[in-house]
């Protein structure tokens, strides 16, 4: 997607992606079992965002790009001069791919997600970043389109590891079912779920940072080798979470909590069953500690640290927050988002 164009001076256009929690499912959608088996995951959109702000600059002003997150900035003359250097590559693979011929730019992204926590927050950038560029350039893509490229870009130009489960979360918004076809290609149905379950899911959940974080990259690592194995348990792991998130997008269709509380924590045995590097002690300690409050659970992501996900059990919601704050973790309400990758106008200041 080549581009030559740039915005007015008085223009900014501003994206905002939601992170995401994966209850059931996640790993299927990464290859090569999701195209050797095919693949399920359900998929929660979260009200934690990533943001990215793009602007035409005056000629002359050359290419500007900066994390807030990193408090990291770089410049160049043009965008075919970036170069992959260690210093924002994440941020110039999207620039490089969708800005290749542009110049007299400037890009800044923050994130309300700690990175490496499993709440897929590059994918949320990656969306951030292409919703608030593809709109700049007048390309009417829709957030489907966005975030398949989104993550193909992520995946094939930065070189990232993984599925395409958190591009989706990011653009789609809602609880949605994303399924695969053996042989290649998927499907997002955003799921149709009573009021009173979600305001259930909502009231009863918690998101816990437990302080840790993982390196997604080496446990797909992981996972790809111990899949390659003769009789691979691997396989059998994610066969299970398959089936899992199946049943659990049907449970959440009826507003069935207690089979979706099953899926939930069958969820969490069959992930830490992928490989050991999926677990730590670290997690295992919080489960342990908020067992008796809890009526499920399940960690975030590719797992090893980072966020997990908690149904408290009735009145235990304070108290989960408590042992959470006592083992170094911080609490979050689960707040979901319905609408997915959001795009704005905004006057230059």
């Amino acid at each position: 997607m080549a581009a030559s164009a740039k915005l007015t001076d008085s223009r900014r256009i501003v994206a905002r992606a939601p992170c995401r929690v994966d209850p059931a499912g996640g790993g299927t959608d990464a290859p090569p079992y999701c195209v050797e088996y095919g693949g399920a995951v359900v998929n929660f959109s979260v009200a934690r965002y990533s943001h990215a702000t793009f602007e035409g600059l005056p000629s002359g002003s050359g290419v500007r790009i900066y994390s807030q997150d990193q408090q990291q900035g770089i410049a160049a003359a043009h965008g075919s001069e970036l170069r992959f250097d260690g210093q924002l590559d994440f941020l110039k693979a999207f620039i490089k791919r969708l800005l290749p011929g542009a110049t007299d730019f400037q890009l800044v992204t923050k994130s309300e997600t700690p990175e490496r926590s499993g709440l897929g927050g590059s994918g949320a950038m990656g969306v951030a970043i292409t919703g608030a560029i593809t709109r700049a350039l007048g390309q009417n893509c829709s957030n489907e389109e966005i975030a398949l490229l989104a993550n193909e870009i992520e995946r094939n130009d930065f070189g990232s590891s993984g599925g395409n489960q958190d591009s989706f979360g990011a653009a789609i918004g809602g609880i949605k079912l994303i399924t695969y076809q053996q042989g290649g290609g998927c499907s997002c149905e955003k799921l149709c779920i009573p009021r009173q379950t979600l305001a259930e899911l909502e009231r009863d959940s918690l998101l816990i940072y437990t302080g840790g974080v993982h390196l997604s990259g080496t446990i797909h690592a992981d996972i790809k080798k111990s899949y390659a194995l003769e009789n691979s348990p691997t396989i059998r792991a994610m066969d299970e979470l398959k089936a899992a998130a199946q049943q659990m997008a049907s449970a959440l269709r009826t507003g069935d909590i207690g089979t979706y509380i099953e899926c939930l924590n069958h969820s969490r045995t069959n992930h830490y069953a992928l490989h050991e590097s999926c677990d730590s002690d670290g997690l295992r300690k919080f489960f342990r500690e908020l067992a008796p409050h809890i009526r499920g659970g399940k960690t975030c992501g590719a797992g090893g640290g980072g966020f997990i996900l908690v149904h408290a059990k009735p009145n235990q919601r304070k108290e989960c927050v408590r042992i959470a704050q006592s083992l170094g973790g911080t609490a979050f309400d689960l707040k979901l988002d319905h609408d997915g990758l959001k795009t704005w106008e905004e006057r230059s200041s």
